[in-house]
């Protein structure tokens, strides 16, 4: 380089010269593949704040309409099936089937939320959560206690809404010593003094049971 600097402009023009001859299919190559790059990358990203406009577009419509499943709602789903905005609107026409009567019609709406996560990182998500407590309430109210249970079993990370649901499940069973652990954590983690108090009173009662 510092002979490069040091020579006359003509040896610099003779350098140069021979330098593009040598590895001009190179240099081309690598401002093709650059400003292909360049094309692709904007073509990715203005795609791709369309579609999220395009689905928040959608979202809202949904949100405003009284079609539920059969308009915007229904868009989402069929085309772009594995988005939160799907997701969202799965809890919410499950919530709308669970009011109903169509309890495995909810079930199948969360399950489809737990499955999709369930290969997803062990931290937690909240909303799986959602979807784990409003199924797990779905089953202690038709008595399925050991679904609940089954429901729960995988998730590392609970929060106090799902051990109180875990801590109900297994009481119904019989199952006196594990509840008294999950109410016990779900005692710890919960923020707010009224579910606190439920709690309490739900330990209370597992004084007088017999503990296997």
């Amino acid at each position: 380089m510092a002979n490069f600097f040091s020579a006359s402009q003509e040896e610099q023009q003779e350098l140069l010269l021979s330098i593009w001859h040598r590895f001009k299919y190179l240099i081309i190559a690598f401002f093709i593949l650059l400003t292909v790059s360049i094309v692709a990358r904007d073509y990715i990203t203005d795609s791709r704040d369309a579609r999220d406009f395009k689905l928040a577009v959608l979202f809202q419509k949904y949100l405003e309409s009284d079609e539920n499943m059969n308009g915007p709602g229904k868009e989402l789903l069929d085309t772009y099936p594995e988005t939160l905005y799907s997701d969202f609107v799965r809890l919410s026409e499950a919530k709308r089937e669970f009011s109903r009567g169509e309890d495995d019609k909810a079930i199948d709406l969360l399950q489809i939320i737990i499955n999709k996560h369930s290969n997803a990182s062990q931290e937690f998500n909240p909303l799986v959560a959602a979807a784990q407590t409003r199924i797990c309430r779905i089953y202690i109210s038709q008595k399925e206690y050991q679904k609940a249970l089954d429901t729960l079993s995988k998730s590392q990370v609970l929060t106090a809404s799902l051990l109180e649901l875990k801590g109900d499940s297994e009481s119904a069973l019989g199952k006196f010593e594990l509840a008294r652990v999950s109410y016990l954590r779900a005692l710890q983690n919960s923020p707010s003094q009224t579910s606190r108090a439920l709690i309490n009173m739900k330990i209370s009662d597992l004084e007088g049971e017999t503990i296997d």
